[in-house]
């Protein structure tokens, strides 16, 4: 494995498939972007990037790899990802400051994406990017995940709210014939579809009729 990056961030990457993959910090020099160019599709590729950072993976396909990201108190550290097509790999942040996953373009397919702390994160799958098999795993804190209404849901999304008063924000028209699999809904948690809100609470009580392809884990 060959190492790019700076101190804020490291990129290992197969020696064989160095001249796929560039890398450079663009925007506000004193808040600069730490953007991983993909020239070529790329695998087996590890991002670790610092906290209070911003990484955006652009680009071709990354797949089999992973992105882990630190987030101390009272930082948030962001990961993006411009790419065609995000595949079998890991994105983890882990440290007790915010998270946000941005998945901006293309496709995110068998990926996972997941938080270790008590600490408000927030996942966006924008419009137009499709979504196939994906799991989230919130962790603690009072998280928001958000499936724009224009993208595209295939397979089994799962997601796994955790501690804390969280927000998943679904399409009201889906595209795509996929689902949605909530696990660890709580009370105090809010599913908001389109423009309409519900509440955890009521819907675990059997008051709120969901959209089929919602699956709630242990309500029948």
């Amino acid at each position: 494995m060959a190492t790019l990056g700076t101190p804020d961030i490291e990129i290992k990457v197969p020696e064989d498939q160095l001249d796929r993959i560039d890398f450079v910090e663009v925007g506000d020099p004193e808040s600069p972007v730490l953007e991983v160019a993909v020239l070529k599709k790329v695998e087996d590729v590890e991002v670790t990037a610092q906290t209070g950072t911003t990484t955006a993976v652009v680009g071709k396909k990354f797949a089999e790899s992973s992105v882990t990201a630190k987030s101390e108190k009272g930082d948030e550290t962001t990961v993006a990802f411009n790419t065609t097509k995000v595949n079998k790999t890991e994105i983890e942040v882990k440290g007790k400051g915010a998270g946000v996953v941005n998945v901006n373009s293309g496709r995110f397919n068998n990926s996972s994406i997941k938080f270790n702390k008590k600490s408000a994160d927030s996942v966006q799958f924008n419009n137009g990017v499709e979504v196939r098999n994906a799991t989230v795993d919130a962790g603690r804190g009072a998280d928001t995940i958000t499936f724009k209404e224009n993208s595209i849901i295939k397979g089994t999304n799962e997601i796994t709210l955790g501690q804390g008063k969280d927000v998943l924000e679904l399409p009201a028209n889906k595209k795509g014939k996929g689902k949605i699999v909530v696990t660890d809904l709580a009370n105090n948690d809010t599913i908001k579809i389109g423009d309409d809100s519900f509440s955890g609470k009521d819907i675990l009580n059997g008051d709120v009729e969901l959209p089929k392809y919602i699956q709630i884990e242990g309500l029948d």
